[in-house]
């Protein structure tokens, strides 16, 4: 585990580390309010630039969000591109259920430092 922990942080600044949230959807929510949730759950303010590439998690917590998203939207291709657009990335180096936020995960939307 600390080979990989060196590994990840030679990489970038680990800034935080979440347990990941658990995400449920009320019946008026749709497949999208998934990561939105997810988001705000680690901290995101909901205005701020998000970078998915400096938030990571591992297989099993984005295979959890995607089906969250799957029950909404059955279409894999629109799911599949949410996903890949904006999900966060995949880290099986992560240990399971935590999620790591690396420096620069959010940006302020008026261009200035976020988190």
């Amino acid at each position: 585990m600390s080979e990989q922990k060196s590994k990840i942080s030679q990489e970038a600044e680990i800034i935080v580390v979440h347990t990941a949230p658990k995400i449920s959807l009320t019946e008026d929510e749709k497949a999208g309010d998934a990561l939105l949730k997810f988001y705000r759950a680690l901290g995101w303010d909901g205005q701020d630039i998000l970078d998915p590439c400096k938030i990571r998690t591992n297989e099993a917590v984005y295979n959890r969000l995607k089906d969250i998203m799957f029950e909404r939207c059955p279409d894999p291709v629109s799911v599949g591109m949410t996903m890949v657009n904006i999900g966060p990335s995949v880290d099986n180096s992560i240990p399971v259920d935590k999620v790591y936020l690396f420096q620069g995960w959010t940006t302020q939307a008026d261009g200035g430092d976020g988190i």
